[in-house]
């Protein structure tokens, strides 16, 4: 008898201890619930963790992101992430934006205040009920979390674009250890912004593999409004172990205006993640593409250097910075080398070198290669190569080929993506035949690298290629390569198919000071998508024109008549000239 009430005695004591670290204890009672093991855990919801546009022209689409969400349990909370979009956190300060500790209720949604309360301890938050009810990356979502799950609280955050990648990992763990069993992170984020139609579907592909995949190192890089949300929701799913993505849909604005000459478009990608596997298998596996933007000729010396000396550094990329973000590997062909103390060279001089300045400009650009197989990298000599070599590596930037020696620095390798690069301006370097045995040498020894052959060749202003360039471009082609992209006449050459590879025989300009020479079209130039798939090949065709040594993309009535010209020029089968005026070549790779 004694023993008996001696244990009834300790159990009570036992709840009474447990009741004080609830009603006492506050936050440290909500750690020590956590550490308990939950029944509810039993009762988990599948999904995770999920990614919905914020636009209300995407009304459809975010309705069919709750409805199918409702379908599979009602959440006990909702962490929605938003994108700064009024730049509170530069007056703020570098932390995530939030609800204060008082406020009980948003938009008729009971606020999870204890959550918010408990990450406050593990990261910085700040506290602005203005900035949240002033968001449209919060406000938009509230009416749609309301009808469907009105019982649910929310924990709204706003996260400014200065947000680290530590910063966004440690708030992800956070959740991971705070959040209740039945907790759904939601990134309220829209991808490629105001671009033409296929220009943003190039963008989205990186952005759709890197979100589904994993890629770590690529968020910082994608072109969507929060790329800190995009990692926080998705790396939860993986602390979470639920990674399955099902993907609820991929439009456009174009797509819900149903405006075929809409002149910039907005991307909407939405989708879950949870633990059931999903029956897209197929159709996630065909978004994992990667992705090459290719540029022309890239001077800066003469008036671009007198231009970015009065502007800044970054002028020259300023108006095509969007378009050259988002992208795996952005490359270029480097006119002229980078020194030291680079020489000064008149208007009229036809000898280049660039600061070391120019490397931050690269940077900012997201060059990833440049050839050096041009007739200008050797203008500062040997040693003004070698230091131009020193200059990109210190900036991260790969380079190919050479001015003179079609057997030195002729390879480069980035992630399965073979180059090599050569010189033809020169009568005394580089014979046909000895590129096309490096060409079928690098080929052999490295099967499955998709090899691109870049080439400095051709006559200057002269809008069709020679037969000489024709006649090696095929030996090149039979020795292995799977494109060629030509650089150096200063205007657009036209676009051929040999044997299912195409050969681009010059991009034109990208950079150049021609403002005042006779030629119009020396101040336009072609930038070249390249997507690559395992059973296929797509390029995107981006007409660009210079004003003032700054490249930006034509509108929609310029790239149209310049692509009719160029379709012109080009020659091949039948559907060629038809793809090129449309502005997207699709070419099937062939089995091995």
């Amino acid at each position: 008898m004694f023993m008996r009430e001696k244990t009834s005695l300790k159990n009570i004591l036992i709840i009474l201890i447990v009741v004080i670290f609830f009603v006492v204890g506050g936050i440290s009672g909500y750690y020590f619930w956590r550490t308990l093991p939950q029944e509810a855990e039993i009762n988990e919801i599948d999904i995770v963790a999920g990614v919905v546009p914020h636009h209300l022209l995407a009304e459809s689409l975010i309705e069919d992101f709750f409805s199918y969400i409702v379908t599979e349990g009602s959440p006990e909370t909702i962490i929605l992430l938003s994108p700064d979009h009024f730049n509170a956190g530069s007056i703020l300060g570098n932390s995530f934006i939030t609800l204060g500790a008082e406020t009980h209720e948003l938009s008729g949604l009971e606020i999870d205040s204890s959550l918010i309360e408990a990450l406050s301890l593990k990261n910085d938050l700040i506290f602005s009920n203005e900035s949240i009810n002033f968001d449209h990356g919060i406000t938009s979502l509230l009416p749609f979390i309301e009808k469907y799950f009105p019982e649910t609280k929310i924990a709204p955050f706003i996260i400014p674009s200065s947000i680290s990648l530590e910063g966004a990992e440690r708030l992800a763990t956070s959740l991971n250890s705070l959040a209740s069993p039945k907790v759904v992170v939601i990134a309220s984020v829209d991808f490629s912004h105001y671009l033409p139609v296929s220009l943003a579907e190039f963008h989205d592909v990186k952005g759709i593999r890197t979100l589904i995949n994993f890629e770590k190192e690529n968020f910082e890089d994608l072109e969507v409004d929060s790329w800190q949300a995009l990692y926080i929701a998705r790396a939860f799913a993986r602390l979470k172990k639920r990674e399955f993505p099902k993907i609820i849909g991929h439009l456009s604005s174009a797509d819900f205006l149903e405006d075929k000459n809409i002149e910039e478009t907005t991307s909407y990608f939405s989708l879950v993640f949870g633990g059931k596997e999903s029956q897209e298998v197929e159709k996630i596996e065909e978004l994992n593409g990667t992705t090459i933007l290719f540029t022309g000729d890239i001077m800066l010396d003469r008036g671009v250097e007198y231009l970015t000396n009065k502007n800044s550094t970054y002028y020259p990329f300023e108006k095509i910075s969007q378009t050259l973000k988002g992208v795996d590997i952005v490359v270029g062909n480097l006119e002229g080398p980078i020194v030291e103390d680079p020489p000064y060279f008149s208007d009229e001089s036809l000898k280049f070198a660039f600061s070391p300045e120019v490397t931050k400009g690269l940077v900012f650009a997201n060059f990833n290669v440049l050839s050096l197989a041009n007739n200008h990298t050797v203008n500062m000599g040997e040693v003004g190569l070698e230091q131009t070599k020193e200059f990109l590596k210190k900036a991260n930037i790969g380079s190919v080929g050479h001015p003179v020696e079609c057997d030195k620095d002729f390879l480069s390798k980035e992630d399965g993506i073979a180059f090599l690069a050569f010189n033809k301006t020169f009568p005394f370097n580089c014979p046909d035949n000895e590129i096309a045995e490096i060409v079928k040498t690098t080929k052999a020894e490295n099967p499955d690298d998709f090899l691109i052959v870049m080439l400095h060749w051709g006559v200057e202003y002269q809008f069709h290629s020679s037969l000489a360039q024709q006649n090696l471009a095929h030996q090149i082609i039979d020795a292995g390569a799977d494109l060629i992209i030509g650089h150096h006449p200063h205007v657009v050459q036209e676009i051929e198919e040999y044997k299912g590879k195409l050969i681009f025989y010059s991009l034109g300009n990208f950079i150049f000071d021609y403002d005042r020479y006779f030629l119009k079209e020396t101040l336009q130039g072609l930038v070249v998508g390249l997507e690559i798939y395992p059973e296929k090949l797509v390029y995107r065709l981006f007409p660009v024109k210079t004003h003032s040594s700054q490249p930006s993309l034509m509108e929609q009535k310029e790239t149209e008549e310049f692509l009719q010209k160029l379709a012109l020029r080009s020659y091949s089968h039948a559907l060629l000239p038809e793809q090129i005026k449309a502005g997207i070549i699709e070419i099937e790779r062939s089995k091995k």
